[in-house]
């Protein structure tokens, strides 16, 4: 299996220096040495060709959908296309944001504020059934670290997850999905995060961080899904 990481950002210098990034973090919850995993920095404008590749996963960013920068703009052309010939997509975050923009959903910044830290997930009557969420409870916890939310999902998509400040996950067809929180995050980049976010004066809901044990689940139930179509 072949599946394309598409990196929106280098990360926060303080959090790669100690835990590396995202992009290493994704192979890692998975633990399937059957995969083969190209790196796309988006964010320098790097692309592929969709047709070589079996799925594609859509990291975080510290960038927001709707920011004027010319390779966010490319990025939507190039989700556009591997929508456009079926293949498997799982976005996290801010890959969850723009999924649902190239679908003709809206992002915008929440009014109630950030989520930050560790929060209480709840499932809809899909979102319990749906083979993403296998393995994942309703009222688990995850890990957050956003300030845009997916205000309106797209027509024709299903709601799988949501909290009390933001939906958390949508399903289009049967091979496009999104996440709001981080299933690649450990413990300890999340505490990182809240501490270094906190001390720039974002106002956090808790600074009690619970442990996630489930969430790293989305990203093997999507390799699963994957591995389903082939």
């Amino acid at each position: 299996m072949n599946i394309v990481i598409v990196s929106n950002g280098p990360g926060l210098k303080d959090v790669v220096d100690k835990f590396g990034h995202s992009s290493e973090w994704i192979p890692s919850a998975i633990n399937d040495s059957t995969i083969n995993y190209k790196i796309l920095k988006a964010y320098e404008g790097e692309t592929c060709n969709v047709k070589d590749y079996d799925a594609f996963i859509i990291t975080g960013s510290k960038y927001s959908v709707y920011d004027n920068f010319e390779w966010i703009s490319n990025l939507k052309i190039f989700i556009d296309s591997i929508i456009s010939k079926n293949k498997p997509i799982l976005g996290i975050c801010f890959g969850h944001q723009i999924l649902a923009e190239c679908l003709g959903g809206k992002v915008e910044k929440n009014k109630l504020g950030w989520e930050l830290g560790s929060y209480k997930i709840n499932l809809t009557d899909n979102g319990l059934i749906h083979p993403l969420f296998k393995g994942v409870k309703d009222g688990d916890i995850v890990y957050e670290s956003h300030q845009d939310v997916v205000s309106l999902i797209p027509d024709n998509a299903i709601e799988l997850a949501y909290t009390e400040k933001a939906n958390q996950s949508f399903a289009f067809n049967d091979n496009v999905f999104g996440v709001q929180f981080h299933p690649e995050f450990s413990y300890d980049v999340t505490r990182e995060l809240m501490d270094i976010r906190v001390l720039k004066g974002i106002s956090i809901d808790s600074d009690k961080l619970e442990e996630s044990l489930n969430s790293k689940n989305i990203l093997v139930n999507f390799i699963n899904i994957v591995r389903s179509k082939m």
